[in-house]
């Protein structure tokens, strides 16, 4: 047997030893993904979705048996995500040829190996020599041996662990409480912070804050600016004289006087006007009229 195909020989069993090395990586990560997607009732997804919301619940003929729309559409998006992921890992992973493999098990074919397949069709004594050398020594070597019994046992054990899982909870049908549906209210708290104000969306579309934003406005007198002087102002319950400012008005204490009956019609009271501190008038004047709009 020559050299190259005792080469093409490894290389053949190198490439069956990574496809199953691939094919546990795919079996692991499918039934990773069900055991996740089964305990956060991933399935519910379909019915918050409207386009596929008209097919939830229907039920069709699959391998003999009778399976939901949501347990065949979450099958699909994990088979799609299983390929997905095992794509990547695969292009991550490095690749070693049949050469490489041998001269790491095999020491005392170290450099000699490669050396005397690249210079396969080089036609001197000295490479002849090298050849048959090599040659000699690759005799023993086993194709099996070549197999990564390490890494096989890893996938194996996880295949094994997560099929496992996702039997039980097949059988089983344990779920837990958390779903798609649900999802926002439980991550809220984590993306808000828990020291952020929020406030529920009223149907008018404002919050139910928007009271407290009214005090300003109908609460306690507040303290206004005159002619760029801070005056402070309150009106006297009763009082019939409108609004006079605390640091000119006299303070009365008239007891209240029942008015008689008069035409109901809006009239402008004369104490209000006569009664306002010059340089005022206008600043409390537009203060009613904007309590009038509300």
């Amino acid at each position: 047997m020559d050299l190259e195909t005792s080469i093409k020989k490894y290389e053949s069993a190198v490439r069956v030893y990574n496809l199953l090395y691939t094919l546990l990586d795919f079996a692991t990560i499918f039934f990773a993904l069900h055991i996740i997607f089964s305990l956060t009732n991933m399935e519910d997804i379909f019915s918050i979705i409207s386009f596929f919301e008209p097919y939830t619940g229907i039920k069709y003929d699959f391998l003999g048996f009778k399976v939901l729309f949501e347990t065949l559409g979450i099958i699909l998006v994990e088979l799609l995500l299983t390929i997905i992921i095992t794509a990547i890992r695969y292009s991550l992973k490095e690749k070693k040829d049949a050469i490489k493999l041998i001269e790491e098990k095999f020491p005392a074919l170290k450099e000699k190996l490669r050396t005397a397949y690249d210079n396969r069709n080089t036609d001197n004594i000295i490479v002849k020599d090298l050849i048959g050398g090599v040659i000699i020594a690759l005799k023993p070597v086993e194709s099996l041996s070549l197999l990564n019994t390490k890494l096989l046992t890893i996938g194996i054990g996880l295949t094994l662990l997560t099929g496992l899982g996702a039997m039980y909870i097949a059988t089983t049908e344990y779920h837990t409480d958390i779903s798609p549906k649900n999802i926002p209210q439980v991550i809220a708290p984590y993306v808000s912070g828990p020291n952020a104000d929020l406030y529920p969306v009223a149907e008018n579309g404002g919050t139910s804050n928007n009271e407290n934003n009214k005090e300003g406005l109908f609460g306690k007198p507040e303290v206004i600016v005159v002619e760029g002087k801070a005056v402070d102002f309150k009106i006297p319950p009763g009082s019939g004289q409108g609004f006079t400012s605390e640091q000119e008005g006299n303070k009365t204490n008239e007891s209240f006087i029942q008015s008689n009956p008069v035409n109901p019609e809006a009239v402008a009271s004369q104490a209000y006007y006569e009664n306002l501190p010059e340089g005022y008038r206008n600043v409390i004047q537009n203060y009613f009229e904007e309590m009038a709009k509300e």
